[in-house]
């Protein structure tokens, strides 16, 4: 006659080892969400660029732009601060960086001139969003790889 602890025993075994085998699954999907995020908050950023870059070489001034481009970092920057990508830990001086960057100067209607490709102001726009791409692609690296 068979012991009947013998099936007890397979059953718990073949729990445990599905128990195991779905976390593993379950964390390996999360971290994959979180690269799939930071990717897009990086593409995201790169928009935001291209975005700021065209405002400000624009021959006159565009209230609705100059509006779209200050909510657009806005929202990078809460993206960036909220979890999972508050994981990142991105420090703080690089999302100010972006901001004046991209919003500080030449922004509002009293202070706007169109602004050359070879700008300083657009110079600082491109270093700004790419140091932060960076700082965000190596840390994502770190963490989630």
């Amino acid at each position: 006659m068979e012991n009947p602890w013998t099936n007890a025993v397979t059953w718990l075994m073949v729990f445990i080892g599905w128990a195991v085998v779905h976390r593993a699954t379950l964390i390996r999907d999360r971290r994959k969400e979180k690269r799939e995020i930071s990717m897009q908050i990086c593409k995201d950023i790169a928009d935001l660029q291209t975005a700021a870059i065209d405002f400000h070489t624009a021959s006159q001034f565009d209230a609705r732009k100059s509006a779209d481009l200050g909510q657009q970092v806005e929202r990078i920057i809460l993206r960036l601060q909220k979890s999972p990508l508050g994981e990142l830990e991105i420090p703080l001086q690089n999302l100010i960086r972006l901001r004046r960057k991209t919003t500080l100067l030449n922004i509002d209607a009293s202070n706007f001139s169109s602004q050359p490709a070879g700008s300083q102001i657009i110079f600082d726009i491109r270093n700004a969003a790419t140091d932060l791409i960076i700082c965000i692609e190596d840390t994502r690296e770190r963490i989630w790889e």
